[in-house]
């Protein structure tokens, strides 16, 4: 067990003496972690310091104290997000993300947008989605308020488009997939509507074409397997030929030139034996590669499933 001792203040007289009452103190840390890993807290506190591994017990003697458990770096909180200079690799003005990022997205302007497993960003409530601006700010106008987890954001065509397990977000029902406004408030769009029956795990955005991979059987209007093309304005229905029918769930999506790169659980898409991974012409049926086919040089991928 790893142990180490951190100086402290003193908050006067009746601070926590050693012995029994320190003793207690740990049980009763110990009963309330999991009840505080079940709600997220309401405000993230900065430069507080955590530990990367789990805090078994605590300690304070006089102006010290001391905390054993598991881990083996202690530091100041950062939240879930932090960006890094490209040259310099050092950490820039990031406000505080009171749970978990699951996808973010450039704005253009320096900025990102991010999606996930939250409450609060910096000083702001934000449920699952927010903008934070390029001088590290939040965003005070742009708020969808999504209902559930985002999983997957793109930007493209002056919109953001969404994906995940919410079923409103932008002021308007929308099941699992949405576009927003990228400025303003962060408005649904009132026409863009694929209605996906299952979750959205990734979108990619390609001209007029937004790609979405998932676990879902029916989008945009149309039968689709996990994996569709759906137009970029309008209602956003499925393109009626491109259907490369994956088995399996998909995890990854990449678009370049005339092709899509798709990752996930799946053995066959695009007409093809595909271990995982497979490149997908973007035009016609999406057939994939038949020369394109990564198990021959590096055995089968592997992807973790998100629960």
């Amino acid at each position: 067990m790893q142990t180490i001792y951190i100086p402290h203040r003193q908050v006067g007289p009746r601070a926590l003496p050693t012995g029994g009452l320190g003793i207690l103190f740990g049980w009763l840390l110990a009963l309330w972690l999991p009840l505080a890993w079940a709600e997220l807290p309401n405000t993230p506190v900065p430069g507080a310091y955590v530990a990367d591994g789990s805090v078994n017990a605590i300690v304070i003697d006089g102006a010290t104290t001391y905390i054993g458990g598991t881990f083996t770096r202690l530091g100041p909180a950062t939240g879930s997000g932090v960006p890094f200079d490209a040259d310099s690799g050092a950490a820039t003005t990031y406000p505080q993300v009171n749970g978990i990022i699951r996808a973010v997205a450039a704005d253009g302007s320096g900025g990102w947008y991010v999606g996930g497993h939250f409450k609060q960003v910096g000083s702001l409530p934000r449920n699952n989605i927010a903008h934070i601006l390029a001088d590290g700010s939040v965003d005070a106008s742009w708020n969808p308020d999504a209902n559930g987890d985002v999983f997957a954001l793109a930007v493209g065509n002056g919109k953001v488009y969404a994906g995940g397990r919410f079923t409103q977000i932008g002021g308007l029902t929308r099941n699992r997939i949405a576009a927003l406004g990228a400025s303003g408030t962060g408005a649904a769009d009132a026409s863009w509507n694929p209605n996906a029956d299952g979750v959205v795990w990734v979108l990619a955005v390609s001209g007029s074409t937004v790609y979405a991979g998932g676990e879902f059987g029916n989008i945009g209007g149309e039968v689709r397997n996990n994996l569709a093309a759906l137009g970029s304005n309008g209602t956003g229905t499925a393109d009626a030929s491109w259907n490369p029918n994956p088995d399996g769930l998909v995890r990854a999506l990449a678009v370049s030139g005339g092709t899509v790169y798709v990752g996930g659980e799946f053995y066959n898409i695009g007409g093809q034996a595909r271990n995982s991974l497979a490149a997908l012409s973007t035009g016609g049926t999406g057939a994939a590669d038949a020369s394109w086919d990564p198990r021959s040089l590096s055995g089968f991928p592997s992807v973790n499933r998100i629960k």
